[in-house]
């Protein structure tokens, strides 16, 4: 396991074309990960980051900065390596079915109104599905073609809701009946769903019949898992500290750190095997978020120091060692 990151990290993402891994730090500055030194990509601050999403095709992210409740939005574009400012009154977005398209609340005057944005042009357009469509706290997800996935953010003493509006019809439902401290995540190819919720605890589900993929003894949180949908890496929470926290509040809110044990589960064959985690390259318990594989290895965020960290999968993907990975 190695340590691959100089700064502190707010969150990463891998460009799929060239391998490069990319990461922000808590002043919202780009750097690309290297073997010693990280080249530092862009030197503009920006104040708060909220969250990043990465693009359908990997090369575009998209960043709020700022007030939660009214963020100023960017995107950052691997290609030419400069941050391009969004239309002002955004309120919540991710990305549509393409890296030219954005989808979700814009305010409009006294208005809310579900729209899209294109991105394609030097100055984004703006088209709107639905007026005054109002929803608040929120995390937004898009399952192409047509499917809003609204999730309202967790809480442990709220019966939360996560609904499913079609754009082209405007129809919507629930997509979960309501449970405290609901809170999912969704598989890059939009197939299968993480959630977990203090009644139901966790689990992995097919996207679209939302019956159960495979049998999970253990409890964790979708941020611990990697988003893919065959074979999934899961970070798990050991001992009782994370079992008698009220979640995911303790966790969302830096109140609870947990010891993470690695699991890698086979969808295809339901099998669930522990995955050694060595730790000649860190000092410390892992708390590991937002797991991503890629070439062979597992690239995740330490809690513990906000560093990027990789484990090196070599041939075979159960059996890791200590390289230093593809950087």
């Amino acid at each position: 396991m190695t340590k691959i990151s100089e700064n502190s990290v707010f969150d990463f993402w891998i460009d799929p074309q060239t391998q490069e891994i990319y990461y922000l730090n808590q002043d919202g500055q780009v750097f690309s990960a290297k073997n010693g030194q990280d080249l530092q990509v862009t030197q503009q601050k920006l104040n708060a980051p909220n969250f990043i999403r990465l693009s359908p095709n990997g090369q575009r992210v998209l960043a709020a900065f700022g007030d939660p409740r009214l963020p100023q939005w960017g995107v950052f574009d691997v290609i030419d390596k400069t941050w391009r400012p969004m239309p002002d009154g955004i309120v919540n977005a991710t990305w549509g079915g393409n890296a030219d398209t954005l989808i979700g609340f814009m305010k409009n005057g006294s208005n809310v109104n579900l729209s899209t944005i294109n991105i394609s042009q030097s100055q984004p357009s703006v088209k709107i599905i639905a007026k005054d469509l109002r929803f608040q706290d929120i995390n937004l997800d898009f399952s192409p073609p047509n499917n809003l996935l609204i999730e309202e953010k967790p809480a442990a003493n709220y019966s939360g809701r996560i609904w499913d509006l079609n754009i082209k019809d405007s129809s919507i439902h629930p997509l979960f009946s309501p449970e405290n401290g609901l809170i999912m995540g969704l598989s890059q190819d939009k197939a299968t769903i993480f959630v977990f919720s203090n009644s139901g605890g966790f689990r992995i589900l097919d996207a679209k019949t939302l019956s159960a993929l495979s049998p999970v003894p253990f409890s964790t949180l979708p941020s611990k898992c990697s988003p893919d949908s065959v074979i999934i890496y899961c970070f798990v929470p050991q001992g009782d500290s994370f079992k008698n926290a009220t979640l995911p509040d303790d966790y969302l809110e830096g109140k609870l750190f947990t010891s993470d044990s690695l699991f890698k589960i086979d969808l295809g064959t339901d099998e669930i095997t522990p995955v050694a985690m060595p730790q000649n390259g860190v000092s410390g318990p892992i708390d590991a978020e937002d797991p991503i594989t890629q070439g062979g290895n597992l690239y995740f965020v330490n809690r513990y120091d906000n560093s990027l960290y990789v484990l090196n999968f070599g041939s075979e993907s159960g059996t890791p060692n200590t390289g230093p990975g593809n950087d």
